[in-house]
């Protein structure tokens, strides 16, 4: 009788048990936020509060030069570590910083892609990251990446990296120095066939010295400019109605002159006619172990010229440089003026 009820009182302790588990086991899910968000004690360095993997920076990334002033940055999706009832709502925040480390752009979107709104600076490198959000909680932050804002120059040519955007005659290209001109008929042209009515042209040039042009009784040219169809040859470039050339005279160790004609052929100047200046002496000590920075600016009512910030040539005119068809042109090919040994670099031409 006694081994009965003992059975008895077994089977209802291991019921007993049974029913315990199972109560133990019956809670209902629990909300996102109620596991999504860290304790005191679980944040980490980066102050994230949100319990996800972080999201990814796809592009742009590794300082992509961009092509456009519209900035896209676009992320990988993150994801939550915790297992949810209902469906989450994951958005993304993207933040921008410029080259100081400043935050620039600040926002909050429902997808994996942002367009910057804040105007950003051209030619410029700058860093973004990303992370998930969810209810006004942060996960963490993705690893930075880098781009660099589009350059809005007309024309941007380094010349250091080997190849050119113009078109090259002749020369030949020495890496991390630039395009150097070998013979008097060597050049590089750039071709725009919308013209350019209010323009900066500058560039660098080296590995020059004074008078280059006294063995070959010539003065050289540095750049020139005009109609691209009259370059043929000698005459049909002398004789354009939109001629311009920067020299170098081969009679006085810092001599300079340019000679700009504004659609007339006039040589004895007016407006349109040849503005020319011829100076025998200028403050510029050339030298072929010093680089020269050389900067044109023209526009509706005249031009200037300065070399390593220093003002050359200034004159103002009444008709302006109005060509279409324009041709930018390293050395002077059709008068066989190019410098020999020059080289070239940073080729920039803007609209200020």
């Amino acid at each position: 009788m006694k081994r009965r009820i003992l059975a008895l009182l077994g089977m209802c302790a291991l019921a007993a048990g049974v029913i315990g588990c199972h109560s133990s086991n019956s809670t209902t899910p629990v909300s996102p936020t109620s596991t999504a968000v860290k304790t005191s004690a679980e944040l980490p360095a980066d102050g994230s509060t949100l319990k996800a993997e972080p999201a990814g920076t796809v592009s742009p990334i590794n300082d992509q030069k961009l092509t456009s002033p519209v900035v896209i940055l676009t992320a990988s999706p993150a994801s939550l570590q915790f297992p949810t009832a209902t469906p989450v709502t994951i958005q993304y925040r993207f933040q921008v910083f410029n080259p100081a480390g400043a935050l620039l752009d600040n926002a909050l979107v429902s997808g994996t892609t942002y367009q910057v709104t804040t105007v950003l600076l051209p030619n410029t490198r700058h860093t973004w990251r990303v992370r998930p959000e969810v209810q006004g909680e942060g996960g963490p932050w993705s690893a930075t990446a880098s781009f660099v804002t589009e350059d809005p120059a007309i024309i941007n040519d380094p010349l250091t990296n080997g190849v050119t955007v113009g078109n090259r005659i002749g020369g030949r290209f020495i890496a991390g120095e630039g395009w150097q001109s070998l013979s008097l008929t060597d050049g590089i042209d750039y071709d725009l066939p919308q013209g350019c009515i209010t323009c900066r042209l500058e560039f660098d040039a080296t590995n020059f010295g004074a008078q280059e042009g006294l063995t070959y009784f010539k003065d050289l040219k540095w750049v020139s400019m005009g109609d691209a169809n009259g370059f043929g040859d000698f005459n049909t470039f002398r004789n354009q109605p939109w001629k311009m050339h920067l020299v170098q005279r081969a009679d006085f160790p810092t001599g300079m002159e340019i000679i700009w004609r504004n659609g007339g052929g006039d040589p004895n100047g007016g407006d349109p006619g040849d503005h020319r200046i011829k100076l025998n002496f200028t403050p510029i000590t050339f030298s072929s172990t010093r680089i020269y920075h050389f900067r044109l600016d023209w526009g509706i009512f005249g031009y200037s010229i300065s070399v390593n910030g220093i003002p050359i040539f200034d004159e103002g005119w009444d008709h302006w440089y109005e060509l279409t068809n324009l041709r930018i042109q390293l050395g002077c090919i059709p008068r066989a003026e190019s410098f020999v040994g020059i080289i070239y670099r940073n080729i920039k031409l803007t609209k200020p």
